[in-house]
């Protein structure tokens, strides 16, 4: 009776994990703020957000909108496969970038993917 009663227990706690399970591109919305980069291991933060004023928003209808220095505002589209991120920049398909997402909590982390220039950096975003 106990064992049953224990069983019962367990697979009603796995149910509720796999109730509570967020999509990535569901945990993906919102309003991010740059913390951290890292260029081939070095820390480049200070190059690539001088001002600590970088953030990028992401919209549940797949388009999303950034800003801050020294880059300035840009927006487009995005797309996600599995964990790999693809931002659809307006700005032109030089802009265009492929990135490995990871999200813990309030915290995501991007690894550059599919290019040369972006392999080199990893980068680490808090949720505002």
């Amino acid at each position: 009776m106990f064992r049953s009663f224990l069983i019962l227990c367990l697979l009603g706690f796995m149910a509720a994990c796999q109730s509570t399970h967020v999509p990535l591109d569901d945990r993906l919305v919102g309003t991010w703020t740059m913390d951290r980069i890292l260029e081939d291991g070095r820390d480049v933060t200070a190059q690539h957000d001088p001002a600590d004023n970088r953030w990028i928003r992401f919209y549940a209808d797949r388009t999303f909108e950034s800003d801050g220095d020294p880059y300035g505002p840009n927006d487009g589209e995005w797309a996600l496969d599995d964990s790999t991120l693809f931002l659809d920049s307006a700005a032109g398909d030089g802009d265009d970038s492929y990135w490995i997402v990871q999200i813990e909590d309030d915290v995501m982390r991007w690894s550059g993917a599919r290019s040369d220039f972006t392999e080199r950096f990893v980068i680490w975003l808090s949720r505002r």
